[in-house]
This record gives structure tokens, C-alpha cells and sequence, in this order.
């Protein structure tokens, strides 16, 4: 379905009763150097793993150089006592939650500019620069679990800060959850600034890009058998436009992503002093992740050619047979009007000769079809 602000298909609402993320409670910054740390006596302490849970309503994460990358509750943090070595990422899932994103929004220091920016989806790629933050927003693209998987489009909303990363959407976003599953144990994410994470995340969703990419080949290879099966009740035409339909779905979905990322470049969005350097590969990533994908329509269209072929070949093989019958049948036809002529001779007197000219009309057939065999036209 099409809509005035671009595509939409099969998006997902979040539940609404989802349970708030539990975690460590404790105040952020210098000031938590006696905060407790579980798998460890304190925070010095180099313990066991931190425990990453899968996203929730409102889930702030922690990446610390010097101590432990653990979840905390963002109602007891102190923002701005995070330290240069350290680093936040709070997540929102839910757009309607007015007065969640109020909440964090506050704690942030954000103006509300922004939380009515969260608050409504603008269908497209964006960049917006202010004197201390960055606001990005992304759309990326993920199949489902349905069979046969259709694709669901997610809105992320990234905005970094000094030391902060907020990102804000509906529903579960594979590409977040993907960077999550990355992270094994402590890392050294803390010592980053936050345009680096905010590249990671941004690198993520282009990663998406690249599996719908390995997804719509598998399916073109198997568009490709069903055209050489050629299976009379296989409707492979429809089945190629639905997936044209897909891939230009997908292209339109990414392609403006490179005008916003470009933005990045031009000197009015340089943010080195105060959120360090975005990734300089993110570019390059994008136009590799659109090569992909304007790769697949030449594969479709390898595709179409099969399919044709193979109508053409059907076609001719009925044609042939029709020939074949034609020359099988054309000396019966020429002796049975030669016999049909009205003259008065002695051989149409003798009835014996019916059955000689039977038989020599089967005899030219059966001569045609041998002769047939022989120069491979059967």
C-alpha cells in the first residue's frame, strides 16, 4: 500500500504492555565508582559478562571503558556526569507513549522540537543538525517470519548527544537487535565517541539491505527453476512482476538514504568537536548495498528471458507437431482426391483396390514418420 509519504507494508504495532528492562540501578559518571556490579565486587571490578536482554519499551545501556557495558535505569541516571570514557545508548520503542518519550526527552535535555519529531513517522530519510546534536532518521527494511516472508518497514529515529545515543521506533527492529547480539561481554565501546556508535547503528540497518539483497537472489533462483519446469499451472509471469514490485519497493526505500548520508559530508554537518567523527565508509556501504540491489532486476530479467525461452520453445514444439501431423496425413489426403475423381476406368471398377490404396496410405505415413525419426525431427 502507497501512501502519500512512500511505501507501506505489513508494519507491525508494538505491544503497548510490554514490560518495562530491568537492570542495574545506580547514578552514572564519577560518581558510581562504589556501585555494585553483578559478577563483580565493584566496579573496577572485571566480572562476568554483561547480560543483554532483548529490546523493551525503554532500555538504556551503559558502555563503559573503565568498568562494565551494562544495563541501567534511566529514571536514577545522571547524564551529565558520563564520563569521556563513557557512553549511553537509550532505546524507545513506542511512538505513542506521549509521556514516556516526555520522560526521556527531559532527562536528555532534549527540546521539544524533537520529541514532536519522535512522535510522527516522515516516510523517508533524513539529517538534521543542531549546535550540539545530530538527528538522523533511517528506514529499514526486514523480512518477516510469515512463509512466504514479506518485508516490514521500521522508522528509526537516531539522535546523538555528548556521550548519548537515543534511538526511537515502533516494533522490534532487527538491525538494533543484530548490533546487540554483536556484543559479547564488556567491550570497549565506552572509549567511542557517539557519532562512532551512532555509525555502528547506522551500519547495522544497511546491513539489512544486504540480506534482503541475499534473500530476493534465492528467490530469483528459484523463479529460475520454476521457468525451466515450465509447469503449465506455474504462473511464473505474475510471480516475476510481484518480485519487480519487491525489488523496486526496496530500491525506493534505500535510494534516499544516500542524499542523507551525503549530508554528512558538507561542512555545515561536520560534528568532530562535539560528537566526534561519523564512519567515512558509511558512503561507500550504501552505494555497494544499492549496486546489490540494482543488480537483482538484471538477475529478474535473466529470469524473464528463461521464462520466454521456454514459452517460445513450447510454442514450437506445438508447431512442429502440427507439421508433422500435416505431412502424416497430406499423401492420404492427395490419393483419397485422386480416388474421389469421377472417370470411368477399370480400376475404380475393382473394389479389391480400395484396400491397395488404404494400405499405400499407410505405408507413405509410416515412410514419412521413419524418415522424420531419422533426421531427429521427432
Amino acid at each position: 500500500m502507497l501512501d502519500a509519504r512512500g511505501p507501506w507494508i505489513d508494519v507491525d504495532q508494538p505491544d503497548a504492555d510490554a514490560p518495562q528492562a530491568g537492570g542495574v540501578r545506580g547514578r552514572l559518571g564519577s560518581g558510581d565508582a562504589r556501585l555494585p556490579i553483578p559478577g563483580g565486587s565493584r566496579r573496577g571490578d572485571r566480572g562476568g559478562p554483561a547480560r543483554l536482554h532483548q529490546l523493551s519499551s525503554v532500555t538504556a545501556r551503559l558502555f563503559d571503558a573503565d568498568g562494565h557495558d551494562r544495563e541501567v535505569d534511566l529514571a536514577s541516571a545522571d547524564v551529565s556526569k558520563l564520563g569521556d570514557r563513557q557512553l549511553l545508548w537509550v532505546d524507545v520503542d513506542g511512538r505513542d507513549d506521549d509521556a514516556t518519550l516526555a520522560d526521556v526527552a527531559d532527562r536528555l535535555g532534549l527540546p521539544p522540537a524533537e520529541l514532536r519529531r519522535f512522535s510522527t513517522e516522515i516516510g523517508r530519510a533524513h539529517l538534521g543538525r543542531t549546535q550540539d546534536r545530530l538527528h538522523l532518521t533511517l528506514e529499514a527494511l526486514e523480512a518477516n517470519e510469515e512463509d512466504p516472508p514479506g518485508l516490514v518497514r521500521r522508522e528509526i529515529d537516531l539522535v546523538a548527544t555528548q556521550n548519548v545515543v537515543l534511538t526511537v521506533h515502533d516494533g522490534p527492529v532487527g538491525a538494533l537487535q543484530r548490533f546487540i547480539d554483536s556484543l559479547d561481554g564488556d567491550t570497549r565501546l565506552g572509549a567511542l565517541d557517539a557519532a562512532n556508535l551512532l555509525s555502528s547503528l547506522v551500519d547495522e540497518v544497511i546491513v539489512g539491505y544486504f540480506q534482503l539483497a541475499e534473500m530476493i537472489e534465492g528467490d530469483i533462483d528459484e523463479l529460475d527453476q520454476r521457468a525451466l519446469d515450465a509447469r503449465r499451472t506455474d504462473d511464473v509471469l505474475g510471480a516475476i512482476v510481484t518480485l519487480r514490485r519487491r525489488i523496486g519497493l526496496v530500491r525506493r526505500t534505500l535510494a534516499p538514504h544516500r542524499e542523507t548520508l551525503a549530508s554528512l559530508s558538507r561542512p555545515e554537518m561536520q560534528v568532530e568537536e562535539t560528537l566526534g567523527q561519523m564512519w567515512p565508509g558509511l558512503m561507500e556501504r550504501l552505494e555497494g548495498a544499492i549496486s546489490s540491489i540494482d543488480g537483482l532486476r538484471d538477475g529478474l530479467l535473466g529470469t524473464y528471458d528463461i521464462h520466454m525461452g521456454r514459452v517460445s520453445q513450447r510454442a514450437n514444439d506445438v508447431m512442429k507437431l502440427l507439421t508433422l501431423l500435416s505431412a502424416v496425413l497430406l499423401p492420404a489426403v492427395v490419393l483419397a482426391g485422386i480416388m474421389g475423381m469421377n472417370f470411368a476406368m477399370p480400376f475404380f471398377e475393382d473394389t479389391t483396390n480400395f484396400y491397395v490404396v488404404f494400405i499405400s496410405m499407410g505405408v507413405l505415413a509410416g515412410a514419412i514418420l521413419v524418415v522424420a525419426r531419422w533426421r531427429g525431427w521427432l
